[in-house]
């Protein structure tokens, strides 16, 4: 069997679309803290866009936040502290519209031992 990283950082950028997509699953072997989630709003409009997140497990959703909104040339962060993902378990967001937010997720993955 392949050994597992210790420590592992990741940074995924994701572009957030109207559809409630999972952008993050927590992997077989390794807990998954994710230290960030921030959300930009890089649309050329003047317009406020709102940003809907998820914690889901066992195919049971937990909203973190819901329609929150996210100004024209500006970002929110959509966790107050970090969260801790078991294996399976999915960060999930959806938008207002297609093609406006973007979102950056900084996630340290750790080996179960």
């Amino acid at each position: 069997m392949a050994q597992i990283a210790l420590n592992k950082f990741l940074t995924i950028r994701h572009n957030v679309t109207t559809s409630n997509v999972g952008i993050y699953t927590a992997p077989t072997g390794v807990a998954s803290i994710i230290l960030l989630a921030q959300v930009s709003n890089v649309g050329t409009g003047t317009s406020t866009q709102t940003v809907t997140a998820s914690h889901s497990r066992s195919s049971v959703d937990a909203r973190l936040v819901k329609d929150t909104p996210v100004p024209a040339n500006d970002s929110t962060s959509l966790l107050s502290g970090r969260l801790i993902l078991e294996t399976g378990d999915i960060f999930k967001v959806q938008g207002s519209e297609d093609g406006t937010l973007e979102i950056v997720l900084s996630v340290l993955e750790s080996a179960k031992r």
